[in-house]
């Protein structure tokens, strides 16, 4: 009994965190999509954007109406993958509260245990929201909304293994769903996510998870495209044709490191009738490719990010058009595009002379580095001389055994990566060091 009994506050103790602790509100931000099929409605989401952490525990809230027929309260069922990982310490709970045919959802789902909800990947089905319904026909929509019913903005909050603070982030792509049953209680069409104009914040976590398809990283996976999501058939003139949009000519992407620098830029050409674009940058570890950004904007064909030092990327970009239900369409990816980063600045460089005489330099190993290059001058500001390439990158020192005493020099190091096109990549010289006569 006592056992049980100290199960059950750990519980209650850990629900209260999730439902009262005051969150921190971040830029980042997640996804999320309702897909309606027969008399249910099947829920995901999109894990936060650039959020590196395991997430341990999330809450967000639905909105549920009748538009017409007679529908019960609906109930919610968590998925699969959801039960199966699910300690018995954790949280599973969804409250569904409401009458006369409007129902507020809040749905928390706790691991105490680290575990991934979305089991490493970016996207996790949670559960189904079932609609019993009273009538032969009936019409239901539900939304993503606030902790509130009559909030306007959809959001998650989270936590994730490495903080216990609670996060809260936009939910956005995000759009009502529109569920439907028959007398004949005909399957109803699974609706398209809808997605409204975005602002130049990072990365809208609208698309779904790209497939797996295995490369090397000298030809990395390409990234399918979206599933149709407009109807071809469809004669009005406000609806784009998918079709004449997708035979468009992929963008032509070209990307650039500012030199001794973790600074990439991306440039391509505007594509024809494209309301925005969307960076992709292929992962190793994976083997897939990862949106790292979405820009709702027609006339930009530019971007910047701070990428890690030494590290060899490859990019794609694709454009899209965006229907007049809020659907996307997706054109071609752009060839792949490959940079490597320089590596950091040496550091701590310090210049001495050892009991034999000789000028021994000493300075941190750069973990990205594939090695280094040592210069040496008489003068300071004068002309500098390389003496020596130091192809290990954890031999962080090196013996000039030509620098006699009685001579005066000065020292500098450079760390350098070799990218994928087999030439070096160099990162800021040190600081220079004096050796004194």
């Amino acid at each position: 009994m006592k056992i049980r009994m100290k199960k059950i506050c750990c519980m209650t103790m850990f629900l209260l965190a999730i439902l009262w602790f005051a969150p921190v509100t971040v830029s980042a931000d997640a996804g999320g999509e309702l897909v309606a099929q027969n008399k249910e409605i099947r829920v995901i989401l999109e894990k936060p954007q650039e959020e590196p952490e395991p997430i341990t525990a999330v809450r967000f809230w639905l909105s549920v109406s009748v538009l017409q027929g007679e529908v019960q309260q609906p109930e919610f069922q968590f998925s699969d993958a959801i039960l199966n990982t699910q300690k018995p310490d954790g949280v599973r709970d969804a409250s569904i509260t409401g009458q006369d045919g409007r129902y507020f959802a809040d749905i928390i789902v706790a691991h105490k245990n680290d575990q991934d909800i979305f089991a490493g990947g970016n996207q996790a089905v949670i559960g189904t929201l079932k609609l019993p319904s009273a009538s032969s026909s009936f019409r239901v929509q539900a939304a993503f909304t606030g902790a509130k019913p009559d909030d306007q903005q959809p959001v998650l909050r989270y936590i994730s293994a490495a903080s216990a603070s609670i996060q809260i982030v936009p939910l956005s792509g995000t759009g009502p769903v529109t569920c439907t049953g028959a007398a004949a209680d005909t399957p109803s069409t699974p609706q398209t996510p809808y997605h409204p104009a975005e602002s130049d914040a990072p990365g809208y976590p609208v698309t779904p998870n790209v497939p797996d398809h295995t490369a090397s990283p000298d030809q990395p996976a390409i990234p399918d495209t979206a599933p149709d999501t407009s109807d071809d058939t469809n004669t009005d003139a406000s609806t784009p044709d998918p079709s004449q949009f997708r035979s468009q000519p992929a963008p032509k992407l070209k990307v650039a490191a500012k030199s001794k620098s973790r600074n990439v830029s991306f440039k391509w050409n505007q594509i024809s009738d494209a309301d925005g674009y969307q960076i992709y940058r292929y992962e190793e570890k994976t083997k897939k490719y990862t949106r790292i950004k979405t820009i709702a904007k027609a006339e930009k064909t530019s971007y910047s990010k701070t990428m890690e030092y030494g590290t060899a990327y490859a990019f794609r970009v694709r454009a899209f058009q965006t229907a007049a239900d809020g659907s996307r369409i997706y054109g071609t990816f752009s060839s792949v595009s490959r940079i490597t980063t320089a590596p950091e600045k040496i550091a701590n460089l310090s210049v001495k002379r050892n009991t034999s005489k000789k000028a021994v330099l000493r300075w941190n190993a750069v973990k990205s580095a594939d090695g280094y290059q040592i210069y040496k001058s008489t003068k300071k500001n004068g002309t500098y001389t390389r003496v020596k390439t130091v192809k290990n990158a954890k031999t962080a020192k090196y013996a000039d055994t030509s620098q006699k005493q009685g001579k005066t020099c000065y020292y500098k190091v450079r760390a350098y990566v070799t990218g994928t096109d087999g030439k070096r990549v160099y990162g800021s010289f040190s600081s220079v060091k004096k050796l004194k006569a």
